[in-house]
Parts: C-alpha cells; structure tokens; sequence
C-alpha cells in the first residue's frame, strides 16, 4: 500500500528511465542556468551595448559603470525573459532532486513550459527583427530565446515529467490548472507596471505604456496569456498520446 501511494505522489517520467530521466533533468536545468548566470554577469558588468537605449521607454537607460549596476541588475531580471529561463533553472533542479509530485510543483512545471514557449516565440516572431545584435549579446540572446527553450522542450518530451495538468479530467479542473500556471506571469506583469510607473521604464515595445497607454498594454498582456493558455493545451495534448502509448 504504501508503495502505491509513493508512486501516486511522485512524478510519473517516461517512456525512459526514471535514472536517465533525472539526469536529463539536470542538463536543462544546466543550460539555463548558464545563460541566465552569463545575461546577468554581462549586465551587472555593463559588457552589452545599448541596444535598446535609442528607444523612448525601454530598459537601458542606466548611467554606464558601476554607478548603473544596480539599476541594470534589476532591469535585467525583470524581463520576461529571464523570469521564464529562471523557472527552467529553478524547477528542473527541483525535479532532479526531488520527483515529489504535489499539485502546485505540477503547476510551476506547467507554468515553466509555458513561459519558456512564449518566451520563444514572441522574441523570435515580435522582437528579434527589430534588433541589432553584437557583442556578448550574440551568445546570451540566442541562448536564453533558442538553446533553453529547445533543451526544455526535447526534455520535457522525451524524458517528462508526465501528466500535464497533473491528472486533471474535465473542463472546471483544466480551468483551474490554467489559472494557477498564470500566477507567475501575472505577478510579473504587476512587478513591470508598477516598475514603469516609478520609472517610466518597460522592458518591451507592446508593454511600453509610454506609448501605447494602459489600454493598449492590458490588450497585449490578455493577447500573450492568451496566447500562453493555447500552448498550455497543447502541450497537455502532446503529453496525453505520450501517455497512451507509454500505457
């Protein structure tokens, strides 16, 4: 009995082993720690170029030297994308450590794959054209926006964890799923406005209020988590033919 309700409260990983699993755990919790280690070394150390300094509202205003580290620090993390490149870090690690399988470790799961596709796909379709790369930038950037996600999807696909949404059957349960996995994202989008209404400072065009005013940022942050509510689905489909064929 009691090994039955182990098994229940840990993370099901598969079709591989649960050994070979964790070790792939590791390698993706690796590789975005080193481009989020490397992004924040470069900013705190003013090694990137202003790339986005030319343009009215954005992150990169800070005063050159260690007199803007701090500011170039806290600009730095508060990017979507190093919000998403640090769940991968953080919760792979976590799995890796512990397969302990709670409703809220499955949320954090579900809520890291999800950021992670955004993060992906908004920079490479919304952002990327509009920049100008150079220096330590043409490392860090294609890391966190290409390497990271496309280490945590072949993992996440090949090794697990199962069961997206964590066993949930029905529309109210799936519901509920989706608005845990948007906790982070929306906590983040309070930590930006609120940043932004002290400095005037946002860290992407379509959430410049700036220039497209509160209106126009709510638009862009209910089309993104809407956007990120779809990848969800997605990923939950995927998972469960994984599933019918690991059964």
């Amino acid at each position: 009995m009691s090994k039955n309700i182990q098994e229940v409260q840990n993370f099901t990983f598969g079709p591989r082993p649960e050994r070979e699993s964790k070790h792939a755990m590791w390698v993706a919790s690796l590789v975005a720690w080193f481009g989020v280690i490397v992004t924040n070394i470069g900013n705190v150390t003013d090694i990137y170029p202003r790339e986005s300094g030319g343009w009215p509202g954005l992150y990169g205003k800070s005063v050159h030297g260690w007199a803007g580290a701090p500011q170039r620090f806290i600009e730095g993390i508060s990017y979507f994308t190093m919000i998403s490149n640090i769940m991968v870090a953080v919760v792979f690690m976590m799995i890796a450590l512990s397969p302990r399988k709670t409703k809220w470790r499955s949320a954090m799961l579900d809520t890291t794959m999800m950021m992670i596709t955004v993060t992906s796909i908004v920079f490479l379709t919304a952002i990327l054209p509009f920049l100008h790369l150079s220096g330590l930038a043409l490392l860090t950037s294609p890391w966190q926006h290409v390497v990271t996600p496309l280490t945590a999807w072949i993992v996440w696909a090949l090794w697990g964890p199962r069961d997206f949404f964590n066993g949930a059957q029905g529309l109210g349960e799936v519901c509920l799923c989706l608005l845990r996995t948007a906790i982070i994202p929306a906590a983040w989008s309070v930590w930006m406005l609120i940043y932004g209404a002290f400095t005037h400072l946002y860290p992407y065009g379509f959430v410049n209020v700036n220039s497209i005013g509160y209106r126009g940022v709510a638009v862009s942050l209910v089309v993104v988590l809407l956007f990120g509510f779809a990848l969800e689905l997605v990923f939950w489909a995927i998972d469960n033919q994984i599933m019918k064929r690991m059964r």
